[in-house]
């Protein structure tokens, strides 16, 4: 339970940084000097690089049999990069800075999953466990999306930058107490992977239907999020309120989350994740009709945090408790690796599609997209043992 305690704690401390910087970035990158496009190959280099690094920190972290050192390490680097972003003359240099940030970036998302997945193995309620865990980062992003809007109004974007440094510094202070109590069995060639006891007669490695749909997902969340704060910002909304509307939502994947992970224990992750890409395909048509009424683009907001927590909560659930021990590292790595090809993808055709197209263009692609995600997801559910949706043995 100690272990659980301090990833919870770390893994609010990483979402309260990504809930400052996340609803800026692009705002900083324009700042100095780069057009959609530019900000869409800086976004797609540094998705290219977090995909690269994420099977590799994986199959790392299985040779190894170790997740601490790994997980400490990508957040240190984490809190280097943000104070280095922060002092960047121009575009090009923040290009260099978000390639770095992909590489150690990775070093924590993967480690820390196959870790969680560790600690939760044979246990009952890991879908509850899952949702509330990843439902303490949506709540600290909430308060970082609040707190960034604010303290880049009052001072600057680079203030802001500054202070995810710091925040990842406490992250990696408070890895350095995590305790793995026996080494992850390493991963040894030749031999049969043997079947997790939680989850019994599933193939390694994730199946295709589910990979498939994380991509499309990801792609339209990503295609939409990356040029959402642009997209508001031309409409007349001031940083404070993006950020806090962005803020809204994450503050809506708080009790979502939980609730979501006790109905994927009871019916399936499958549904769940239909739910998710449902919802997202929702808000994209939203953003095209009710983006200029705010009661319409809260209710958006609102919708997509449900969205989002239904597919968030179902996806790592199910990545983390799929397979053995052995191989609970490559299998987090392939997850992310999936949802970093499906970011690599959706940052770059965002800016591109925004720049030649249009907005409207951009988000309606985005629905179709999530609506394909759905498909995949019905496939998983209707192609695999109940047992291999989520559905306690």
């Amino acid at each position: 339970m100690r272990n659980i305690r301090l990833l919870t704690f770390i893994i609010g401390c990483v979402y309260a940084a990504i809930g400052v910087s996340a609803p800026l970035i692009t705002l900083y990158l324009e700042a100095l000097g780069a057009n959609f496009v530019h900000i869409s190959l800086i976004l797609t280099s540094f998705s290219a690089t977090l995909l690269l690094s994420n099977y590799f920190w994986g199959q790392i972290s299985d040779r190894l049999g170790r997740r601490q050192a790994i997980l400490v390490g990508g957040l240190f680097g984490m809190a280097l990069v943000y104070e280095v972003l922060s002092r960047v003359p121009n575009a090009n240099w923040a290009w260099v800075v978000r390639i770095l940030e992909g590489m150690v970036m990775a070093a924590y998302t993967t480690p820390s999953l196959a870790l969680m997945g560790d600690l939760l193995a044979g246990a009952g309620g890991r879908g509850r466990r899952m949702g509330f865990y990843r439902g303490i980062g949506s709540l600290a992003f909430a308060g970082g999306a609040l707190a960034g809007g604010r303290l880049a109004d009052r001072y600057s974007i680079a203030s802001a930058l500054e202070l995810c440094a710091a925040i990842y510094v406490l992250a990696g202070i408070t890895g350095l107490f995590l305790h793995e109590p026996k080494p992850a069995q390493k991963a040894l060639p030749g031999r049969v992977p043997e079947v997790a006891s939680q989850i019994a007669g599933n193939a390694e490695p994730l199946p295709r239907a589910f990979l498939g749909g994380v991509i499309l997902w990801m792609t339209a969340l990503s295609a939409a999020m990356s040029m959402w704060p642009n997209f508001m910002a031309r409409l007349g909304y001031s940083k404070t309120t993006i950020s806090s509307l962005w803020g809204l939502a994450a503050a809506t994947e708080v009790p979502a989350m939980t609730i979501v992970g006790i109905l994927s224990d009871a019916v399936g992750r499958a549904p769940l994740l239909m739910i998710g890409g449902a919802g997202i395909a929702v808000v994209m048509v939203a953003y095209i009709g009710l983006s200029r009424f705010l009661p319409g683009l809260i209710t958006a907001q609102l919708i997509r945090g449900v969205g989002y927590a239904s597919y968030t909560a179902s996806a790592m659930t199910f990545a983390a408790e799929y397979g053995s021990s052995r191989h609970r590292g490559s299998n987090s790595g392939l997850f992310n690796g999936a949802t970093g090809a499906g970011q690599l993808i959706g940052m770059l055709v965002g800016g591109m599609i925004a720049q030649t197209l249009g907005f409207t263009v951009l988000f309606a692609a985005c629905a179709v997209l999530a609506t394909l995600s759905m498909a995949c997801f019905w496939i998983l559910q209707t192609s695999a043992p109940a047992i291999l949706n989520g559905g306690e043995p």
